[in-house]
């Protein structure tokens, strides 16, 4: 019976893993998105999630360059 849920605990470990590290690179939280990741069925709708979704790192980058060019005097 529990030799049965082998192959989805496993293909839950390593979309757990995968969206650790995308959480990682978009900014994200990552733990909330590991434990997501875990979740059996629930995992596929937080991949395809992750994947869609900006990224936060680079939105930060980009606000702080444009605050800069704004309280910059023209030339």
């Amino acid at each position: 019976m529990l030799i049965s849920l082998l192959p989805l605990m496993f293909m839950s470990l390593a979309i757990a893993i995968g969206s650790y590290f995308l959480a990682k690179e978009k900014g994200r939280n990552t733990l909330k998105w590991t434990i997501l990741g875990a979740i059996p069925m629930v995992n596929f709708a937080c991949v395809w999630f992750l994947v869609g979704a900006t990224n936060l790192r680079l939105e930060r980058k980009l606000d702080q360059i444009l605050a800069e060019l704004k309280s910059r005097p023209p030339q």
